[in-house]
């Protein structure tokens, strides 16, 4: 059996896998998420979401939420004006 080592950028292997069949893109999603430690990814999230509590101490739930609704009002009217 002969190997050969191909080095891809980060896009054409998105490419190539964009490519194959259905089945085949099942197969190498279930792969990947085998290879993934989740309890890193845990962790890592963990600590994500306490260093933006700390950020926003002091800050309450019904203000993040009318933050979180300007913004949201202001992407929509953005795009509105683009498509208009």
């Amino acid at each position: 059996m002969t190997t050969a080592n191909v080095e891809l950028t980060f896009e054409q292997l998105l490419a190539a896998v964009r490519k194959l069949p259905y089945m085949q893109k099942i197969r190498l999603s279930r792969t990947l998420n085998d290879e993934l430690n989740h309890d890193e990814i845990r962790r890592r999230a963990a600590e994500v979401i306490e260093a933006i509590r700390a950020a926003n101490a002091g800050v309450t739930g019904d203000e993040v939420m009318a933050d979180a609704t300007a913004a949201v009002r202001e992407v929509r009217a953005e795009r509105h004006a683009r498509y208009a």
